[in-house]
């Protein structure tokens, strides 16, 4: 974990650049094992990002959204890593709410 600044209070396991990364918006529920994984998100004027190495899928993503707003990114990366683990043929749980089409 990091011992000074930002990451100190927050627990934040971080080197290189990379961290480790919960992606579940709601850890613990079944296949939570697929909402985990080492990388980094970021931001910037009217986009946000998530990139990162999913450990159970040995797998890699890269996922750019068009929004400011930090929220819509989270909720497209646990979007896919539900779809990634149903590609799979197993179930994760993840809390990211359903894709209402509209």
């Amino acid at each position: 974990p990091m011992t000074v600044g930002w990451g100190k209070l927050a627990n934040v396991h971080y080197g290189a650049g990379l961290m480790a990364v919960q992606g579940a918006l709601k850890p613990g529920g079944p296949g939570a094992d697929w909402g985990f994984y080492e990388g980094h998100g970021g931001a910037t004027y009217g986009f946000t990002s998530s990139q990162g190495f999913i450990p159970k899928a040995s797998a890699a993503f890269s996922l750019v959204t068009n929004t400011g707003a930090g929220k819509y990114s989270a909720v497209a990366t646990c979007r896919l890593l539900v779809a990634l683990a149903e590609s799979r043929g197993e179930r994760a749980e993840l809390g990211c709410g359903e894709v209402l089409l509209v």
